[in-house]
C-alpha cells in the first residue's frame, strides 16, 4: 500500500471500534485538509475523501469536470486530508452511517482490504463498469482487488515502486565538490557525500535528514535499505520456508548504517522531533542535501514549495552495501480507492473510477507526479518533470513484484485480521536506537521476530478454529524467483 503519512491505526483498533475519542478526532481532523473546487451544493453530490495532495488539481480538472460536463446533474465533492486524519475521519463516518461514497485507505492501519471487504465496508463495482476489459484488467489479482468473484477495487498506480528514493539538491552537492551525476552506488559512498555536504558548504546545511519521531517512516526505509543489502520481500519474509527474517544480518546492517549517519553528526540535529512532510520541508528550505522518499517527493515539493523544484532536485538509484546491485520487491498495488458499502451512487462512483484506467488518464496521474501509473510507459510521454521521469525508470531496474499471502491464500486476511500488533516493532526498535536508547540491535530483532512469530502462529490456530483454511504454508513460495516479478501465473505454479 502506499505510504504518504503514518500514525496510523492498529488494525485491532479498526476492526473492533474506536468509541469517543475518534468521536472527537472528526472535528479536529481539518489541518492540512481541502476541499477542491466543487459544482453544487453537498446535498446529493458524490463524495471523494482521500490523502493525495499532489493531485489535487488534476483530479478536480481531468477526472471530475469532464465527468460532470458528460454527466449533467451530476456534482462531486473532493476532501483531502493528510493519512492519519483520513483514518479517523473514516472510522468516525463509518460509525455515524456518513461515509464518503470514494475514498482510499491511509491511515487506516495496513488492514488487509479483504478483512475490509468481510466486516462489509465496501460493495463491489466489477458489474457496474468495464474493469475487466480495462487497460489496467490484467494487474486485477485475487485476494488484492477481486473477492468472491467480485471486483471490488483496481490498482491505478503501479506496484513498481519503493520509498526510500535518495532525492538530491542539487545546488548543495556542487557547493560542497560532489558531481550530481556520479551516483553514490554503496552504502559508504552515500555516507561519504553526506560528510562532504556537511562539512563542505557554508551555514548550517546537513548531508541528509531523517524523521525520526515517525516511526512507520522509519519501519519501510529499513524495509527497502535491508533489501537493498539482500533480504526477501515483502513482509520480512524468507518465501522459501515462510519464516520471518527480521533477525537477519540485512536488517542489522540497515539499522546499523542509519546509526553510522549519525554517528557521523552528518543528519539535521533536529530529525528526531520531523515526520515525513517535516522533513521535506526543511530540505525544500536547502538546510538538508538528501531525503530518501517515495516517488511522490518531487510531487509535493511542486504543491508547496516549488521554489524547491526550480532550485534543482535530482534522484538516484537505491544505494546497496556493496557493488553487487540487490533488488527491491513490493507486493502488487493494492486497490487505491473503495466504494462504499453506504453509497447510493455506487455505479456513478464505478464510472468515475473506470475512467482513471484510460491511457489519457494515466499520462495526467503521472504529470501529477505522485504514485507512479499503473501504465509505466505513460511516464515517458507525460508532462512530468525529467526528474520524476528519472525515478520511475529506475524502478523499472531497481524493484521486482514480490508474492503476497493473501493472494495466494483467501484465508490470509483472516490471520492478519486477527493478529494483534507487537510492540515494539521494526519502527520503535529503529527509533530507540538512533536516538539512543538502545544499543542491542540484534537482541531486540531477534525478540520482535520471535513474539510476531508467535502472535501469527496464534492467529492462524485462531481462525482455523472458525473454520478459516489457512496454514503456515501460505506464507511459503518455493517457486519464487529473485530475478522475476511473481505474476499471477506464479501463484497457480506454486
Amino acid at each position: 500500500m502506499w505510504r504518504h503519512d503514518s500514525n496510523q491505526i492498529s488494525r485491532r483498533r479498526l476492526l473492533g471500534g474506536t468509541g469517543a475519542l475518534l468521536a472527537a478526532a472528526l472535528t479536529g481532523c481539518t489541518g492540512g485538509g481541502q476541499l477542491s473546487q466543487k459544482s453544487g451544493g453537498s446535498g446529493g453530490a458524490l463524495q471523494w475523501w482521500d490523502q493525495f495532495r499532489p493531485l489535487t488539481k488534476m483530479l478536480q480538472n481531468d477526472l471530475f469536470a469532464p465527468y460532470m460536463q458528460a454527466t449533467p446533474g451530476v456534482t462531486i465533492e473532493r476532501r483531502q486530508m493528510d493519512g492519519p486524519d483520513l483514518g479517523q475521519a473514516l472510522q468516525v463516518a463509518r460509525r455515524s452511517n456518513q461515509m464518503p461514497d470514494v475514498h482510499s485507505l491511509a491511515g487506516l492501519g495496513g488492514v488487509s482490504p479483504a478483512a475490509l471487504v468481510s466486516e462489509g465496508w465496501f460493495q463491489p463495482i466489477g458489474k457496474l463498469a468495464g474493469f475487466a476489459g480495462s487497460p489496467v484488467g490484467g494487474q486485477l489479482y485475487d485476494g488484492v482487488h477481486r473477492f468472491n468473484g467480485e471486483i471490488y477495487s483496481f490498482a491505478p498506480f503501479s506496484g513498481r515502486w519503493h520509498d526510500a528514493v535518495p532525492w538530491f539538491n542539487t545546488a548543495l552537492l556542487k557547493e560542497a565538490g560532489v558531481d550530481p551525476e556520479e551516483e553514490p552506488g554503496t552504502w559508504d559512498k552515500l555516507r561519504e557525500i553526506a560528510r562532504r555536504v556537511t562539512k563542505g558548504t557554508d551555514g548550517d546545511v546537513y548531508g541528509m535528514v531523517v524523521p525520526t519521531k515517525d516511526t512507520e517512516y522509519l519501519s519501510a526505509l529499513v524495509h527497502r535499505l535491508a533489501m537493498s543489502a539482500g533480504a526477501p520481500g515483502p513482509g520480512a519474509v524468507d518465501w522459501a520456508t515462510g519464516e520471518y527474517v527480521y533477525d537477519s544480518q540485512p536488517y542489522i546492517d540497515a539499522i546499523e548504517f542509519l546509526a553510522s549517519l549519525q554517528k557521523d553528526k552528518v543528519v539535521h540535529p533536529a530529525s528526531a522531533s520531523m515526520g515525513p512532510r517535516d522533513a521535506r520541508a526543511r530540505w525544500a528550505a536547502g538546510q538538508a542535501a538528501v531525503y530518501l522518499w517515495g516517488a511522490w517527493f518531487i510531487g509535493g515539493l511542486r504543491v508547496d514549495e516549488p521554489e524547491a523544484v526550480e532550485r534543482g532536485v535530482g534522484t538516484w538509484h537505491i544505494p546497496c552495501p556493496e557493488t553487487t546491485r540487490n533488488f527491491i520487491y513490493n507486493a502488487p498495488m493494492a486497490g487505491t480507492f473503495w466504494v462504499s458499502n453506504q453509497s447510493k451512487k455506487a455505479k456513478t462512483a464505478a464510472e468515475v473510477l473506470l475512467r482513471m484506467t484510460t491511457k489519457e488518464f494515466q499520462a495526467k496521474l503521472a504529470a501529477a507526479m505522485d504514485q507512479p501509473p499503473a501504465l509505466a510507459e505513460a511516464v515517458e510521454r507525460s508532462d512530468a518533470h525529467p526528474t520524476y521521469k528519472k525515478c520511475v525508470a529506475n524502478f523499472q531496474d531497481d524493484v521486482r513484484i514480490g508474492p503476497i499471502p493473501e493472494a495466494g491464500t483467501p484465508g490470509v486476511w483472516q490471520a492478519l485480521a486477527e493478529m494483534r500488533d507487537i510492540h515494539p516493532n521494526l519502527g520503535d526498535i529503529v527509533q530507540s536506537v538512533l536516538t539512543g536508547a538502545s544499543t542491542d540491535v540484534g537482541g531486540q530483532l531477534r525478540r520482535f521476530k520471535d513474539q510476531l512469530s508467535a502472535e501469527r502462529e496464534r492467529a492462524v490456530k485462531a481462525v482455523r478454529e472458525k473454520g478459516a483454511e489457512v496454514d503456515l504454508n501460505a506464507w511459503v513460495f518455493a517457486n519464487w524467483d529473485r530475478e522475476a516479478d511473481y505474476d499471477q501465473k506464479s501463484y497457480a505454479g506454486r
